[in-house]
């Protein structure tokens, strides 16, 4: 098998699971949760920025569990960098015996710690539920000459580096889409520059200053932007349009990448401990104010916990190191 056939076998196996059909298959479904007395308080760390992906997704949980009366009082806490590497590590450092106490990571953190290869891991953490999936969103300021994806792939044909990249994480979906569509166009993918962020407020920022030309996250991050048209639109992640949106497929470049962004608790803490956090996440998506997050947000829901989650975790860790190892992704 030759380099690119690998490279699309692997990928391919990346897009599968992460796939809106394979989410629905995939995901059992929940057990009613038992009643649990109230908690005083809950910890939600959030290991990226302010109004990022995982920031939404932390404060839609914290509230839902608020509305179900699982915790008295929500403390929120962002400490972003290194695709939420650094958060992980200062979670287990501080958090590790708290049966109070969960973490929003994903796909994202996935990636970023096979680039990276840091001490702190997923190992030392307990994986507690996968709660959405949403495909990311390629754009450019309104005032760009890359006002669609025609002009994007003749410039980055034209040369690569010419086009500077921002999204989340080095290694993380952001950064595999940005290469996957590099492989696609047959480009060299290590001479693709990439500008990451914590949030997608720094995004923002930089395709604002003209530091990026290209910016991508998952659609509800742009939602605003694309919606009051500061930020145009190129196609998204999806296999066909979302949102309005062409797909990167329709529009002749086959890749197709879904992120996905869940919780996690301590791991030194009893297993009757780790299963009451697990009912409190299951109990509060099964609320108003999460399904009203999930339309709001245009997340994908996509519940899955227990077993299932840590396998499909394990898969996805393997193939976040090997696509990373194709896409010749690198440390900032």
């Amino acid at each position: 098998m030759d380099r690119r056939t690998c490279l699309q076998a692997t990928a391919g196996a990346l897009i599968s699971p992460l796939s809106a059909a394979a989410f629905a298959q995939a995901s059992p479904r929940p057990k009613p949760a038992s009643a649990a007395p109230a908690l005083p308080l809950l910890r939600i760390y959030i290991p990226g920025g302010a109004g990022g992906g995982w920031d939404q997704t932390g404060r839609a949980l914290g509230t839902a569990i608020q509305s179900a009366g699982l915790a008295q009082q929500i403390e929120y806490q962002n400490k972003g960098g290194q695709g939420g590497t650094i958060g992980l590590a200062d979670f287990v450092a501080r958090y590790s015996r708290d049966p109070a106490a969960l973490m929003i990571g994903g796909m994202v953190m996935v990636g970023a710690i096979a680039v990276n290869q840091p001490k702190t891991t997923l190992a030392q953490v307990t994986p507690i539920a996968r709660l959405t999936s949403d495909y990311m969103v390629l754009v450019t300021p309104a005032d760009s000459k890359l006002k669609d994806m025609k002009a994007l792939v003749s410039a980055m044909q034209q040369n690569v580096g010419s086009v500077t990249f921002t999204g989340g994480s080095i290694g993380g979906v952001d950064h595999m889409l940005a290469g996957m569509v590099a492989r696609q166009l047959r480009l060299d993918a290590a001479a693709l520059k990439f500008e990451p962020t914590s949030s997608g407020k720094e995004a923002m920022a930089l395709l604002a200053s003209g530091k990026a030309q290209v910016g991508i996250s998952g659609y509800s991050e742009f939602k605003t932007e694309i919606e009051n048209k500061t930020l145009v639109a190129l196609a998204t992640s999806s296999r066909r349009s979302l949102y309005g949106i062409p797909s990167l497929t329709e529009l002749g470049v086959s890749t197709e990448l879904a992120n996905w962004r869940g919780v996690f608790g301590p791991a030194l803490i009893t297993p009757e401990q780790k299963e009451a956090l697990r009912r409190v996440v299951i109990k509060a998506t099964e609320t108003p104010p999460w399904r009203q997050s999930l339309l709001d947000n245009n997340w994908i829901g996509a519940l899955l916990y227990g077993k299932h989650f840590a396998d499909s975790l394990e898969i996805e860790q393997g193939i976040a190191s090997a696509v990373s190892l194709m896409l010749k992704l690198k440390k900032a």
